[in-house]
């Protein structure tokens, strides 16, 4: 039975990285790990080499036009396009229009080094990888009986929207402490319908997050009515205390739910085909300080809150994520449960300032910081968001329509994985001035490594055995620190040595292996991912025994005595090979 975390004001919760270092104990000295025989070396011609390939990059770009009602615009041509990349014009390299299920491609015409028109539609016959929307219930950010209103609509939008026969398949994802699918991708709607049915039995933890905030206001009521004149700048200082916990607690499980999607995204990026994510949560704050540090400055005029709640502002974190979307081709549609709403506050005369309570006074918008963030993460990967729960219905016509009807544009890219953010803009030309266009705005060419990388944190949250290599994974006792309460734990790895590509280099076989390596602990606090590059050597004598042995390789790592989540990578480097290990390990218990 899972336990659920009480974020308790008063209490910074932050996410430390778990992982201390990682060791090579083991060289791969001549003698130690093979016994010495007579062995018959395999002809120099048979032995496989690495092959490396260069490739030429070409980035699709997805383009929605609509007129100003938001009606689709169709029949467009190459030539009505221009796309730029950091503001520099790129030349469309291949171009097709998608209605339904017809597809309007244009081939090109190298003798005029142009595209140019079909001559006629293609049909339906081999519709290619299916287009794919995910369901992601962020239960952490939403209250269940917004989630549950929001379920019905939802579930009536995928009995018309996905199936075999559109070409549309779907999957359920529920996020809380931990991220679950909760059904896998399928083109029958009746078995999405049954995930969506599990998603309405999760409790979440924003109730105990409401419960927490009520007690924060209480609190900081009492304190802001209960000052003095004279003692305004010490309530003050413990007003603000009390806040930053809260705000503190806030901002790392917003963190939390971003770690959490960028993971997925990096098993969502393996999909083929378009991919749509639609993100249902009570919105999602871009700076939790913001709003009540604003309110404290109000009560207490000598402070200065908003100054320090730019510590906890997000953007650069929601960019990344979009950036990250924009990457895999992810475009993401959130959906607001809750709605747009106000704050209602109570007014003192006598003082001049707002409380928290409820009742007579102003009203003051709080549209802009629980809607800032959905509308980024819309808008800067190509879709839409739907801010207000009476529009769900409608704005899932829309996603609807994005699936049916769209362009494709593909460029050459000048740019190979550099890890940067490149800017995407998409203009039309020789069009109705009115015409609208959306598209991502951006995105980030991430680097093999870093790939990887996400590969490795994504498993901390979506399980999923990826092993080719068939390595084993052996857990050494554990040993007491001296002068701490921290444990040293060592994973032994074995990786069969017939599936490593060696070479020979005079009398030694010689490759080489990456161990990639992150940790995620009972509380959600997940460490850096730590990457270790380890070159073999294997006596040419000793190589024909060495096919049937396994290379040990030991890491060392310091952690607590909680339950872990494990996820590692071991990369073959001259075969190009990787595989993907995950387990949970209890520590200490």
């Amino acid at each position: 039975m899972k336990t659920t975390r009480r974020i308790v004001p008063r209490t910074s919760r932050r996410i430390a990285p778990v992982l201390a270092v990682a060791l090579v104990l083991f060289c791969g000295q001549p003698g130690l790990f093979f016994g010495r025989g007579a062995q018959t070396l395999p002809p120099a011609q048979d032995i496989p080499r690495p092959a490396h390939q260069v490739n030429v990059v070409i980035n699709n770009v997805d383009v929605i036009v609509t007129d100003k009602d938001g009606r689709r615009i169709t029949g467009l041509r190459p030539e009505h396009f221009k796309i730029f990349e950091d503001g520099l014009p790129q030349k469309v390299s291949n171009f097709y229009e998608v209605q339904g299920l017809e597809v309007r491609a244009y081939a090109p015409d190298l003798e005029h080094g142009q595209l140019s028109a079909p001559t006629k539609v293609e049909a339906a016959s081999s519709p290619g990888p299916p287009k794919t929307i995910v369901f992601y219930f962020d239960n952490r950010e939403l209250s269940p009986l917004n989630r549950n209103s929001s379920l019905k609509t939802i579930e009536s939008f995928i009995r018309k929207a996905v199936s075999a026969e559109k070409n549309v398949q779907g999957m359920v994802v529920c996020l809380d402490q931990n991220l679950e699918v909760l059904q896998g991708l399928t083109s029958d709607p009746e078995t999405l319908v049954r995930g969506l049915a599990r998603v309405a039995e999760r409790t979440g933890e924003s109730l105990l997050e409401m419960r927490n905030r009520e007690e924060m206001i209480r609190e900081l009521n009492r304190i802001s009515t209960e000052s003095q004149k004279a003692n305004q700048w010490r309530d003050s200082e413990t007003a603000l205390g009390f806040a930053r916990s809260f705000v503190e607690s806030k901002h790392n499980d917003i963190l939390y739910s971003l770690k959490a999607l960028n993971a997925f995204l990096g098993f969502l990026s393996g999909v083929a085909g378009k991919k749509i994510l639609v993100y249902v949560s009570d919105s999602m704050t871009i700076n939790p300080a913001e709003e009540i540090f604003g309110y404290l400055d109000q009560a207490f005029t000598s402070g200065n809150a908003q100054m320090e709640s730019l510590n906890y502002d997000l953007t650069s974190q929601f960019k990344e994520l979009t950036a990250r979307c924009n990457a895999g081709e992810v475009t993401l549609y959130p959906v607001n449960a809750q709605g747009l709403e106000t704050t209602l506050l109570g007014a003192d005369k006598a003082s001049g300032w707002n409380t928290f309570a409820k009742g007579s006074g102003m009203v003051k918008s709080s549209t802009r910081t629980t809607t800032e963030a959905l509308k980024i993460m819309a808008l800067d990967t190509g879709g839409q968001a739907i801010l207000d729960s009476r529009e769900i219905e409608a704005g899932l016509v829309k996603v609807a329509e994005d699936l049916e009807y769209y362009y494709s544009l593909g460029y050459k890219s000048p740019h190979r994985e550099d890890d940067q953010y490149h800017e995407i803009r998409v203009e039309l030309k020789d069009a109705a001035a009115e015409y609208r266009v959306r598209v991502r705005q951006g995105y980030i060419r991430v680097s093999h490594q870093e790939k990887i990388k996400e590969a490795v944190f994504s498993r901390l949250f979506y399980a999923g055995r990826q092993d080719p290599l068939g390595v084993g994974v052996q857990t050494l006792p554990l040993k007491s620190l001296p002068g701490t309460d921290r444990l040293q734990l060592t994973l032994k790895l074995l990786i069969p040595i017939r599936k490593l590509m060696l070479t020979p280099q005079g009398d030694i076989y010689s490759g080489q292996i990456r161990v990639y390596l992150a940790m995620k602990d009972n509380a959600g606090d997940i460490s850096p991912c730590y990457v270790l590059t380890h070159d073999i050597k294997i006596p040419a004598a000793d190589y024909a025994v060495a096919l049937k042995r396994l290379y040990p390789y030991l890491t060392e790592m310091t952690v607590g005595k909680t339950r872990y989540t494990i996820s590692l990578a071991v990369e073959d480097l001259p075969g190009e090979t990787i595989s993907f290990i995950q387990f949970e390990k209890d520590i200490g218990s």
